[in-house]
């Protein structure tokens, strides 16, 4: 398929028939902005690039008997955050969270336990933006509050708010739960 302008549909069929070339269209097409979404949900380039490339080797590996029966951006996006998120909870060190008395605190063994695991995360997938990254470059990357209001260019008060709002927001939410 030489056309390079071909919808992604037609490139994903393609793609089911061998069709290498338009593998390296799809790959060239979303390449770049997954790796932005995705850098956006794990605040490090290299596990973003990653994530994506992991994506793309599962969808050549997967081509023969793969069906998008949906709108392909909106798959390809979904997919990254769904390898994203995976990639978070192999990385995260929940005892992290329970470093203060602003913290959260929960036992070893419930912080253990794959039900928590999934309603923190899908806890943090509803913080807005700002404040999911804040936290995870605070939690996950281990930056300090001036190190992150230097990269954001926000002040570190707005930093520790972001924290303390989002912690709150966690606790509310795995309440709610029931966690």
């Amino acid at each position: 398929m030489s056309n390079t302008h071909a919808t992604d549909e037609k490139l994903i069929k393609a793609i089911g028939r061998n069709d290498y070339v338009s593998y390296n269209q799809l790959f060239e097409r979303y390449y770049a902005c997954l790796c932005q979404y995705a850098y956006s949900l794990l605040m490090d380039k290299n596990d973003a690039e990653d994530v994506v490339q992991e994506l793309f080797l599962t969808l050549w590996k997967n081509r023969e008997r793969i069906e998008i029966k949906e709108n392909v951006s909106g798959y390809l996006y979904r997919a990254t955050k769904h390898l994203a998120l995976n990639h978070l909870r192999s990385k995260m060190h929940f005892n992290n969270l329970s470093e203060s008395q602003e913290q959260l605190s929960y036992e070893d063994n419930r912080v253990e336990s794959e039900e928590f695991r999934i309603a923190l995360y899908a806890c943090i997938d509803r913080l807005p933006d700002r404040s999911r990254e804040v936290l995870l470059l605070h939690r996950i990357k281990g930056m300090k509050q001036k190190e992150i209001s230097e990269k954001l260019e926000i002040s570190v008060q707005t930093i520790k708010n972001q924290i303390w709002v989002s912690l709150q927001r966690l606790k509310r939410c795995l309440e709610l739960k029931g966690i």
